[in-house]
């Protein structure tokens, strides 16, 4: 079944969503690319498997171009379990039914960690770092907790 979208937005990238037939993702594509880096594929070590730099403190704002940029490794995304009030105490939610069921953190989850659960059951875990971090420290950051040597 093909997918139609309002044609006066199709293609412009403005980050609009737009629910398949059945209300859930494919997600538009992103308007900004998120920042960030994902461990390589092969590299199946202990830690995280990527790092998140969003560009606001309202992270629910970013969520639909994360789930898309990672919906390439993770598949079609079934719920985020994170700390929200750890970046933001006005955290605002998801404004339409999108097929996503956004959490706050499961027990013993670390306050900067946030978990994709993709539909087939996998877990994949993001470090996020704060907004307001400098870029050369958010880069450092970044690279260390997928494993790349910075030099």
């Amino acid at each position: 079944m093909k997918h139609e979208t309002n044609p006066t937005c199709s293609g412009r990238g403005l980050g609009l969503f737009h629910p398949t037939s059945d209300g859930a993702q494919p997600f538009d594509e992103p308007t900004r690319t998120p920042r960030l880096l994902l461990r390589a594929r092969d590299d199946h070590s202990a830690g995280v498997d990527g790092a998140w730099w969003p560009r606001t403190t309202n992270l629910t704002t970013e969520l639909h171009d994360l789930i898309s940029v990672l919906a390439d490794r993770v598949g079609t995304t079934e719920q985020v379990s994170f700390d929200w009030n750890s970046m933001s105490v006005s955290q605002r939610g998801i404004d339409r039914p999108d097929g996503v069921r956004v959490s706050g953190p499961l027990p013993d989850q670390p306050p900067d960690i946030m978990y994709v659960f993709g539909t087939d059951g996998r877990r994949w875990e993001l470090l996020v770092i704060a907004p307001m971090t400098d870029a050369d420290g958010a880069f450092d950051t970044m690279q260390k907790a997928v494993g790349v040597d910075p030099r």
